[in-house]
């Protein structure tokens, strides 16, 4: 049987399947590197936010020995006005961590539209050499039948004279 016309075209969309798949492989593991960044955000956050509220409650604990009042109860205050400026900071870093996510969901996406639609064109094609195919199996067939019905045409023609 003779080569599939449009071989090369075929391999060349595999080749393009493969190279959407190793794409859309790479932005899901920069997807999950935006998440688990953003997880650590999140923690820290969490942590800062724990760690205010208890210096609130310890904010009108008797200061250590020797320490006057005002000073203890104004280092306290500004330590505490310090971690409100660090939880600020870090949720402005949950916020483009967040944004940073949705992006990189987005470019996922893009990457598995953009695979589908390759595969899309790869099976297609693979369609039509498997119908391809096909055809030219009926067609061998057709031709050896005639063969053979030569043969058995030349045969009796043989016989009869």
């Amino acid at each position: 049987m003779k080569p599939y016309p449009l071989q090369t075209l075929l391999q060349l969309r595999e080749h393009r399947t493969e190279a959407a798949r190793i794409v859309v492989l790479e932005k899901q593991r920069a997807l999950q590197q935006c998440i688990e960044a953003c997880t650590r955000v999140q923690g820290e956050l969490t942590d800062l936010e724990r760690d205010r509220s208890g210096h609130r409650a310890r904010l009108l604990d008797p200061p250590p020995s020797g320490v006057p009042w005002p000073a203890a109860l104004t280092q306290r205050e500004t330590h505490i006005d310090l971690l409100g400026e660090r939880i600020v900071g870090a949720q402005q870093r949950l916020s483009k961590a967040q944004e940073a996510v949705r992006q990189a969901e987005t470019a996922v996406q893009d990457a598995r539209d953009a695979f589908f639609r390759a595969k899309g064109r790869q099976d297609a094609l693979e369609k039509r050499r498997d119908l391809w195919k096909r055809e030219q199996r009926g067609l061998f067939e057709r031709q050896e039948e005639a063969v053979n019905e030569d043969l058995m045409q030349a045969r009796y023609m043989a016989r009869k004279q």
